[in-house]
Formats: C-alpha cells, sequence, structure tokens
C-alpha cells in the first residue's frame, strides 16, 4: 500500500500529538498528581485534627473559657506592670534631641566636651574635690575618631547616651565620697529574664572609706529602683592607720530598665469575642456551632467525591 503525503503528515501530527500528551503526563501531569496526594493526605490529617478538637471540647462554652482564661491572666499581667516601675533608668539615658539643621559632626563635638567639662567641674566642686581619669570618655567615641567618615543621627545619639550615663555612675560615685575614681567602663548592654529586662553593667574601681563604702552599698539596696552589685572586690592596704583607712573597691555595678515591647502582656481579653450568636447553657461546643452556620448561612460540608471533581476541573479540565 503506498502513502500518500497527506497520510504520512497525519501519523507524523498523530505521533507528535501522543509524544505530547505522554510528556505532559511525566513532567507535568504527574507530578501534579503527587502534589495532589500530599493535599488529600494534609485534608485527611486536619479533618481527624478537627473532629478530635471537637471531641475533646465538646460541651465547653467558648465566652465562658475566655473569661476564665481572663481571670487567671489578667491579674499577673497587671502585677507585671507594676512592678515594671522598679526598673528604670531614670534620666541616665536621656539626651537633648538633635536640633534641625546641626553639622553632626560639629554637635557632637561641641556636646562631648561639654558633658565632660561639666563633669570635671562637678567632681572639682566638692570638698574635697574627686578626682577623676582625665582621658575619661565611658568608651564612646572621641570626636576626632569621626575625621573623614560619614557620622549618622544614630552614631551621635548612641554615643552621647553613653557619655550621659558614664557621667551620671560617676556623679553618685562622688556624691557617695569617693575619694578618687580611677576607673568607670560601661559593658556593652544585655538582656535577661527572658528579654523582660534590658541589662547595662558598669565597672568600678575607686577609693572610698569604710565606712563611705557601707552607706554607699546600703543607699543601694534601698534605692527604689534596681541596683545589682554582680561581683565586688575590697583592698585594704593601710591597715595600721590609727584613722579609718580608705579601701581599694573594685565593683561590678548592674541597672536594668524593663523592655514592655518583649514583655507581651495583653492589656485585657475585651476585644476577644464570640462571633455569632451565643451558645445555650448546656449546649455543646458542636452543636453550638452548628447553629451559628445555620443561622449565618454557612454552607454545609460537602462530600470529598464533590471537592475532587471541583479541583480536577479547575486545574486540568478548564474550562469544561
Amino acid at each position: 500500500m503506498n502513502l500518500r503525503r497527506e497520510h504520512i503528515i497525519g501519523i507524523a501530527v498523530f505521533v507528535l500529538l501522543l509524544a505530547c500528551a505522554g510528556g505532559g503526563y511525566q513532567f507535568y501531569y504527574k507530578k501534579q498528581l503527587a502534589v495532589y496526594e500530599e493535599y488529600l493526605a494534609q485534608l485527611e490529617t486536619l479533618e481527624k485534627t478537627l473532629k478530635h478538637l471537637e471531641d475533646t471540647f465538646s460541651g465547653y462554652q467558648p465566652k465562658v473559657l475566655i473569661e476564665a482564661v481572663k481571670g487567671d491572666i489578667q491579674p499577673l499581667a497587671d502585677e507585671v506592670m507594676r512592678r515594671a516601675a522598679f526598673f528604670n533608668v531614670a534620666d541616665w539615658m536621656e539626651i537633648d534631641p538633635i536640633p534641625e539643621g546641626k553639622m553632626l559632626r560639629f554637635y557632637y563635638e561641641e556636646q562631648y566636651g561639654k558633658a565632660l567639662n561639666a563633669l570635671r567641674q562637678y567632681a572639682q566642686s566638692k570638698t574635697p574635690p574627686c578626682p577623676i581619669p582625665e582621658d575619661v570618655s565611658f568608651g564612646a567615641q572621641k570626636p576626632d575618631e569621626f575625621a573623614g567618615k560619614s557620622i549618622t543621627k544614630a552614631d551621635v545619639e548612641r554615643n552621647l547616651r553613653i557619655i550621659r550615663f558614664g557621667s551620671m555612675v560617676t556623679r553618685m560615685l562622688i556624691d557617695a565620697k569617693a575619694v578618687f575614681i580611677n576607673k568607670v567602663e560601661i559593658h556593652p548592654g544585655r538582656q535577661g529574664l527572658e528579654k523582660l529586662l534590658n541589662l547595662r553593667t558598669v565597672g568600678l574601681s575607686y577609693v572610698m572609706n569604710l565606712k563611705d563604702l557601707v552607706t554607699f552599698i546600703d543607699a543601694l539596696r534601698l534605692k527604689d529602683r534596681y541596683f545589682n552589685i554582680e561581683a565586688i572586690s575590697i583592698q585594704n592596704r593601710y591597715m595600721r592607720w590609727p584613722i579609718e583607712p580608705p579601701v581599694e573597691v573594685q565593683m561590678l555595678l548592674t541597672v536594668a530598665a524593663f523592655n514592655p515591647a518583649a514583655a507581651a502582656v495583653s492589656g485585657g481579653l475585651d476585644s476577644v469575642g464570640a462571633v455569632g450568636p451565643a451558645a445555650r447553657p448546656g449546649m455543646p461546643a458542636r452543636d453550638a456551632l452548628a447553629q451559628q452556620n445555620i443561622r449565618g448561612g454557612a454552607a454545609q460540608k460537602e462530600p470529598m467525591s464533590t471537592r475532587v471533581i471541583r479541583w480536577l476541573r479547575n486545574h486540568y479540565l478548564w474550562p469544561f
């Protein structure tokens, strides 16, 4: 039998269509079937979980349960917020806002010198004066370190807060009658108590009379905000003095501020309300849900076969 040109073209087109169909099945449709099987398995798992939850919580009224949880949680939340007032650093980290239009580098240089000069004058104003380190900067960057570099507003604020914090700690030692101050080193900040507190530890090296040291430590204990002496070393090099000797003190002192962002304390559960009609006393949860669906016009749950047919039509049989 002689094949005409039209027959050959028809056979070639038919073979090409079969190849396309086979390739589509192998490289696309087969993968989609595997994904669909996974979805069906997930659906079955979710249905089992939902049925388990319905059986477990059958008879509970959501509104009553929410009120009970609120009654347990809200007093604890109120107590956390009440105690939070104890954890603060007062004005130790407050700085003046940066004026608009100021050159940041020159503004920082001005405020840097102003803050440290004020601290030196405060130390010299005491009787007797309390010497402090000449090169004190508390770890803040010096203005000449920004020479030839760009400086941002955040850099200025961070360094000025370090100077402010170190200055307030130094003033506290001066007010406690320190004889002289050797070093004040501010450690990097950290978080504690499940991130509820922002902690800052400062290393102190100073000389103070023993009586004044006892008074100072006792005053820290009685303050209305958090101070914690992490470690302390006291050396008395003048035990044979006929008068009360000064002692050399090295101390790690920690302050803390409450972090409300990490507290995750709700303002209350009043905003959580029941949707739809409330369940009658004694009504099981599944019956209340069914009542809500009926009144709200919710569709009844479709059989599995109907959902499968719809999924196939939407994904593979469109537009049929």
